[in-house]
């Protein structure tokens, strides 16, 4: 029930700080001009329908933008809130409410309130003038992500084994924590070598244990639930195995970005069908924990997202490693050379004529000591495998009577 004093205080009705006025309205206006670009570039009949695209694309979010930083309003009345966003007011009592989440990302903090009988769930931004006065009147509303916490820990301490001494449950949970450290600080360490070291022994030695982490990431959550979990909340006394179900998909893209996988595919496509049944079974191991999280449109993603490029990994290295059949050698010729940067780093290509499977000119990446022991028209050496999967793949060899850089194997 509200107290006196807020019942007492009548309507109050605040708008965002000028700060996040301005925040949106800036971003409006960025939208707006790509919108006014394109739809400038769409008087030419050449390339109207995509240029008439992006320019309704950007001009959507700009419109919302600037809606929302025209229409949102947060109103306190008595028991009773109501949020004002660009599109839509959602209104509730006090009563009405089942709990409280505070939802944090790096572009800042807002409360999720969550209505009883599952009538659904909106977000209140940290945004307002009246901050302080909404924290005032959510006080004494339940945290619902203590309310988990406590609910997981007590199921944990109803599956402990009867007799046993009180702390033999926060031992277990200590364990678990550390057990979940451990393992991810070893995702850290063998990532290392995966993206920094083109030393072949070295290299796939480690890539077979980042790669072998996440799926005994997932075995753990699913025998342990009490014990690990996903995307944790900051209440929650599980070990959040995030790190290292996550992190060896985005080691294998700085892998690639640095060049130092030396394998080649001749096409992708021949490997897109493994790629997806690899990344049906990783989101399917992760998707129940995802869907109970209570950010689980994020979490979703997260796991989709991550989980491709995980398997563009696994997928990969089972093409490749197990391979062992004897190379079919090409000889062609170095016929250019450039480097591209970016944000991420530098990446070095060799442009080489056409040769075997591939009737074009091809950029070959490369690491960097590579890329500066090549000049145009040297020749230049590949050695062909069908692949373990079937997909050819190939490397760079040594050419007969030359002294080239090659990858160590």
């Amino acid at each position: 029930m509200p107290s006196v004093e807020q019942v007492a205080a009548g309507r109050r009705e605040y708008g965002l700080t000028k700060v996040r006025i301005f925040h949106h309205v800036l971003l409006a206006l960025m939208f707006l001009g790509g919108a006014g670009f394109f739809l400038k570039l769409a008087i030419a009949p050449v390339g109207r329908e995509f240029a008439l695209s992006i320019a309704f694309i950007a001009l959507v979010p700009g419109m919302a933008l600037l809606l929302q930083a025209w229409r949102s309003r947060l109103i306190l009345d008595g028991d009773t809130i109501e949020v004002h966003s660009a599109l839509r007011v959602r209104r509730a009592r006090r009563d009405e409410i089942e709990g409280l989440r505070v939802m944090r990302n790096q572009y800042g903090n807002w409360t999720r309130v969550y209505l009883k009988d599952n009538q659904g769930a909106f977000n209140i931004s940290d945004s307002f003038t009246g901050d302080a006065d909404l924290r005032k009147w959510l006080k004494g509303l339940p945290d619902l992500d203590r309310r988990d916490a406590d609910e997981v820990a007590k199921e944990q301490h109803d599956n402990d084994a009867i007799g046993l001494p009180a702390s033999h449950n926060s031992n277990r949970v200590a364990a678990a924590k550390q057990w979940g450290m451990g393992l991810s600080i070893l995702a850290g360490i063998a990532s290392i070598p995966v993206i920094f070291v083109s030393y072949f022994p070295v290299y796939s030695a480690a890539l077979i244990v980042l790669l072998a982490l996440p799926p005994l990431g997932i075995v753990l959550i699913h025998r342990s639930p009490l014990r690990f979990t996903l995307f944790k909340r900051k209440p929650d006394p599980r070990a959040d195995l995030g790190f290292l179900i996550l992190w060896p998909g985005i080691a294998m893209l700085f892998s690639y970005q640095t060049s130092n996988d030396p394998s080649h595919q001749v096409n992708w496509l021949q490997l897109i069908y493994w790629v997806l049944l690899a990344s049906t079974a990783f989101i399917g191991g992760l998707f129940q924990t995802a869907w109970k999280n209570p950010a689980r449109a994020g979490a979703l993603f997260g796991v989709i997202f991550f989980g491709f490029m995980y398997s563009i990994g696994l997928v990969n290295t089972i093409n490749t490693l197990p391979d062992r059949s004897a190379p079919t050698r090409y000889k062609t010729w170095t016929v250019g050379m450039h480097v591209s940067h970016s944000s991420k780093g530098s990446r070095y290509y060799l442009r080489v004529a056409p040769w075997g499977p591939i009737p074009y000119r091809d950029d070959v990446d490369v690491p960097s000591s590579t890329y500066e022991a090549f000049h145009v028209g040297d020749p230049i050496c590949f050695g062909l495998h069908p692949g373990f999967l079937h997909s050819a793949w190939y490397t760079l060899v040594p050419c007969p009577a030359q002294r080239i850089f090659i990858y160590p194997s």
